[in-house]
């Protein structure tokens, strides 16, 4: 290395030279004036002890490798940060510094100018672990290294255990190597997670807890800083053994990869604490499970709270773990074959146990096992897709059947409420599509409460009652005033910040009285609008319904258990009052009941609120137990419920204020101080899971309850089920056999879903519920664009219109006793003989004359709007050079407002829909004109705004079509296709699958009396289409431009 030329070079920051340039006077690379301030600080550290000034000078030189100024800068701070450091550290503050240089100066520079006055009580182990620390954390991040090295006081302090901290940063040394983002999060999570773990007066604990951290930290680096914040929650209330067990077991997964070791840990805590007799065997299944890869290890680690809390109601523990024990050994004997089918079983198990004994089950599964030799198949038999699959569980079942009584409901719940329903098993259908719509009720496949038919019957008519009751009495309302008004009130009353202010009965403008009006909305706007702090939140949705009440709770989950129990109340007393003959049947289910509740001594204290509101609200008042120990929240809770809920006029808006009433009750209301005398009053037990908690509130005694049957009050809360609301599907990356889905998109306002089977042609059978529709109306777009139509078209436009007016009738009537027609009516020929010999006052009428019916037709047009309709036809040969080509949907559109002329003339009932498509969970129905509404402007806009969009699910659209086609009454009813090629979607299968479920779905329409015809513009797919449209009827029409004018002449064949 040269010597340095000051007068070339004044200054040089960074350079090549190395720290062999030591072996030079540092003097002769400084300017003069340079040179003196370095011999002054020089001197200061002749000062220092020999091994320190020696590091000093060394580690200078190092610098100055990089950077003068830095170099420099260190020398300045040396003296007071040898006062901290020794020999070693203070080399190592330097070589960070150095590090620092070589990036950014003037980071090197503040950060030796700060100095480390703040290290100063901290030992000098620490010390080296956290430079090693920063050491590698400014690799990836000089700002996180820097930040570590500032934060240590403060941690260091918050920990008060220099042990502990010293193992906490050789954990996030090891992290560090991967991530100094991850190693970063560790430290900062420390002294919260050390203060949880320190909580159990367990030295064995943390210790524990720290080989957990450094065992993820070497073997899933980043992942430690999960685990590690995991660790609380997870080993919380958990004995000393039990932490053992579960973090050995964590470690153990962590061969499977970080992120299966992480499920296993937060899952593993929920079981040790609600049912630590089957950890092993959960465990056991889970290795089992391993071995046919992580996402479906994953997939059943997630599976398990749903599974735990399927069997939460179970009565006794014992029952609950012999159930839990024998459904995971018969899914340790399915994943032996086929892990998927296991993890599918596993899943539908809770489901089924609402249906069948475990018995039953098992045999049922084994059947499964045997019979189904496709892996997909299999899979779809345990997840209870199929309808084959649901039919072979109902089949073991005891008890009354559904099927077989119906028709019988169907026809009893018309007569109560008016309106024709549907009635669908509870188990056939996904959680999501009982949700309440109005539209379906949803009753238990099987029931055997009383084992007698007769009396099995009547619990079915009650519970039908029920479901009758809340499509009478607004349980599923939308937008009406009091619902509005309560969002209003309950959303001012739950601003988070008032919590601690909150009082049970403290509600602002609360109702009065029983049915009245407590506060308009208006009102209530106004009222709130007072409040900067909850203007947000007041903001109430024009379509809102209960569910978005409920949201507003702190606890939604603890709300919607307290007001489907009201509800259920309010609605039982509105029958009552409105149905006297339905109380003979409503006592025999209520003393059914009655007899069946647990003493409230025997209940867990967790579990007595929700006791005694099911007592007071539902069965006629609270038992004499009841009363004895916990008067003063029984008369309350009557109270409350004799106020909301006994009018006649009672309403849903009245059970959510209700419900707020005793949410706040719960949250606040002591028990009885006469409880305190109850010596045999049981205390929640420490593995009690707080999930299990919310859904165990009505267990029998051991004595009362029946093996494989679960609570009768369960099944009027099905249709409130808050388990399945908002969760997740915990299968995705694991059902490789449904291919990649797209994940349900959310509903916006005035939306409805419905969903429909889909057949599967590989296993000739239908999946149950498969498919998602989503009913929406279309935006309204441009109305230039119907009258431009009419203008082009006029010509044809009237001709139709009068050829349509013409149109044979579909049928005539003959009518009798005319004066003049087109012949003789013999009867009143034979009559005018004998009259008139009779006493000669005979009738003249005569004749007969045949007159044209009204006709009696229905159509539904169903308009393909894929993405495929997007082409560009080109300009036809007759037409002049100056109109350009039209793309497919805009030429499709032309036929519907030509069609909507026609038939406005000859007066047939029509609508117009389209359809598109982003997977099986997301098919969009669009309504551009329903059978009721008029052919107005505000429909013409909605044509004008028909566009093309993604895919076509075709059989679930025209599965929609046909359901809404079959409420028309018409003697006729049509249903009228328009694509311009094949179905197809992501997850449609392949080509075969997609056209076996559209020609189902074509042949499902024919049996329901509806005659479905398709227009399709795809020539060059001629045999396919034969075989998807053959058995019902098509046209293909060749010149696409063509299809305005020949739409209504194909309409009139099909009507005439």
């Amino acid at each position: 290395m040269g010597s340095y030329d000051s007068e070339k070079e004044p200054e040089r920051e960074s350079g090549g030279e190395s720290d062999s340039g030591f072996d030079l006077p540092l003097q002769d690379k400084l300017r003069s004036a340079e040179r003196q301030s370095f011999l002054k600080l020089t001197r200061e550290l002749a000062s220092l002890p020999l091994e320190q000034s020696a590091a000093a000078l060394e580690t200078s030189a190092a610098i100055a490798g990089v950077s003068l100024r830095a170099s420099i800068e260190f020398l300045r701070a040396a003296p007071p940060a040898a006062e901290v450091l020794q020999a070693t550290e203070l080399r190592s503050w330097g070589e960070l510094g150095r590090r620092l240089a070589m990036s950014d100066v003037e980071t090197a520079i503040t950060f030796f100018a700060e100095g480390v006055g703040g290290l100063k009580d901290i030992p000098a182990s620490i010390l080296l672990l956290a430079f090693q620390l920063s050491s590698r954390q400014i690799a990836l991040s000089t700002s996180i290294a820097i930040d570590t090295l500032r934060s240590l006081p403060a941690l260091a302090l918050a920990v008060d255990d220099p042990e502990l901290l010293g193992a906490s940063l050789q954990v996030a040394t090891e992290i560090a190597r991967r991530s100094a983002r991850h190693s970063a999060e560790f430290l900062s999570q420390t002294p919260e997670v050390v203060r949880s773990l320190k909580k159990n007066q367990d030295p064995a604990v943390v210790e524990k807890g720290i080989n957990l951290a450094s065992e993820f930290a070497f073997r899933a680096g980043g992942i430690a800083a999960d685990a590690w914040a995991a660790l609380p929650a997870a080993v919380a209330n958990l004995s000393k053994s039990e932490v053992a067990r579960l973090l050995d077991s964590a470690i153990g997964f962590l061969e499977r990869g970080g992120g299966s070791a992480l499920q296993v840990l937060k899952t593993g805590g929920d079981v040790l604490r609600s049912a630590p007799e089957i950890f092993a065997d959960w465990i056991k299944l889970l290795w089992m499970v391993a071995q046919h890869g992580n996402a479906s290890l994953v997939a059943f680690v997630r599976s398990t709270p749903r599974f735990v809390r399927g069997l939460a109601s179970e009565a006794g523990h014992d029952r609950k773990i012999e159930l839990a024990t024998r459904v995971m050994a018969l899914t340790r004997e399915i994943a032996e074959v086929d892990g998927e089918a296991a993890l599918a079983c596993f899943r539908s198990s809770a489901l089924a146990l609402r249906t069948v004994s475990i018995t039953q089950f098992e045999e049922w599964a084994r059947r499964g096992l045997s019979s189904q030799k496709d892996a997909r198949a299999r899979r779809s038999y345990f997840a209870l897709e199929t309808r084959g699959s649901y039919d072979a569980l109902r089949s073991g079942s005891n008890g009354l059947s559904l099927e077989g009584v119906r028709h019988l409901l169907m026809l009893y719940v018309e007569a109560l409420t008016g309106r024709e329903v549907e009635i669908s098993p509870l188990a056939a259908v996904p959680v999501e599509s009982r949700i309440g719509d109005g539209r379906t009720i949803h009753l238990p496949s099987t029931v055997s409460e009383f084992d007698d038919d007769e009396l099995d019957f009547r619990f079915y008519k009650v519970l039908a009652a029920h479901a009758a009751g809340q499509i009478e009495f607004g349980t599923y309302e939308r937008g009406t005033d009091a619902l509005r008004a309560a969002y209003v009130n309950l959303a001012q009353t739950y601003v988070p910040e008032d919590a601690d202010a909150r009082d049970a009965f403290s509600l602002p403008d609360e109702m009065v009285g029983g049915g009245q009006t407590f506060l308009s909305v208006d009102g209530a706007n106004s009222q709130t609008s007072s409040s900067d702090s909850v203007t947000g939140k007041n903001a109430c949705p024009t379509d809102v319904d209960y569910r978005q009440v409920l949201h507003l709770f702190p606890h939604p989950h603890l709300a919607r258990r307290i007001f489907g129990t009201l509800e259920n109340c309010r609605i039982d007393r509105r029958l009552r009052q409105n149905y006297r003959g339905l109380a003979r049947d409503l006592d025999l289910i209520r003393e059914h009941l009655r007899r069946g509740r647990p003493s409230v001594t025997e209940l867990p204290a967790t579990l007595v609120s929700f006791e005694l509101l099911f007592q007071a609200t539902l069965l006629g008042g609270a038992t004499d137990d009841a009363r004895q120990y916990y008067s003063q929240i029984v008369s309350e809770l009557e109270s409350v419920a004799a106020e909301y809920l006994s009018s006649p006029t009672a309403t849903l808006a009245d059970s959510l204020m209700a419900t707020s009433r005793v949410y706040s009750l719960f949250q606040s209301q002591a028990a009885d101080d006469s409880v305190q005398e109850v010596e045999t009053q049981e205390e929640p037990s420490e593995t009690e899971d707080e999930n299990a908690i919310a859904t165990e509130s009505f267990n029998r005694t051991p004595s009362q309850q029946r093996p494989q049957r679960r609570d009768a009050r369960e099944l009027f809360n099905a249709w409130n089920d808050p388990d399945g609301e908002g969760e997740p599907d915990e299968l995705q990356g694991a059902e490789a056999w449904t291919e990649a889905e797209l994940p349900e998109q959310t509903l916006e306002e005035g939306e409805v879903a419905y969903n429909y089977d889909e057949w599967d042609r590989e296993l000739t059978d239908h999946r149950l519920g498969w498919c998602r529709v989503v009913e929406k109306h279309v935006k309204q777009g441009d109305p230039v664009f119907v009258e431009q139509t009419r203008e082009r078209h006029k010509g044809v436009i009237s001709s139709i219109r009068h050829q349509f007016q013409l149109m044979k009738p579909e049928d005539l009537l003959r009518i009798t006793n005319e004066l003049d027609g087109e012949e003789f009516d013999l009867n009143a020929v034979i009559d005018y003989v004998i009259d008139r010999k009779a006493d000669g006052h005979q009738s003249e009428r005569l004749y007969t004359r045949r007159l044209r019916r009204q006709r009696d037709v229905a159509v539904s047009f169903l308009l393909d709007q894929s993405s495929s309709t997007a082409r560009t036809i080109g300009r036809h040969p007759l037409q002049p050079y100056t109109r350009p080509g039209r793309r497919i949907i805009e030429i499709e559109k032309e036929g519907l407002v030509l069609m909507s002329e026609a038939l406005e003339a000859v007066g047939d009932t029509y609508s117009i829909n389209g359809f598109t498509s982003e997977g099986r969970r997301n098919v969009k129905f669009y309504v551009v004109k329903d059978f009721a509404e008029k052919y107005s402007d505000e429909v013409k806009q909605r044509i004008g705004g028909i566009t093309f969009q993604n895919n076509t699910r075709l059989g679930a659209a025209i599965r929609h079509a046909t359901a809404k086609l079959a409420k028309q009454e018409a003697r006729t009813r049509l249903l009228i296709v328009l694509s311009d090629g094949r179905p197809y979607d992501h997850d449609y299968g392949d080509a075969r699958y997609a056209r076996e479920d559209t020609r189902e779905a074509l042949r499902q329409a024919k049996n329901q009396g509806i005659t479905p015809f398709c227009i399709t513009i795809d020539r060059e797919s001629e045999a396919e289409l034969r075989d998807l449209y053959g058995e019902i009827g098509y046209t293909i029409i060749d010149d696409v431009l063509s299809l305005p004018e020949r739409l209504p002449g194909i309409y009139r064949r099909l009507t005439t």
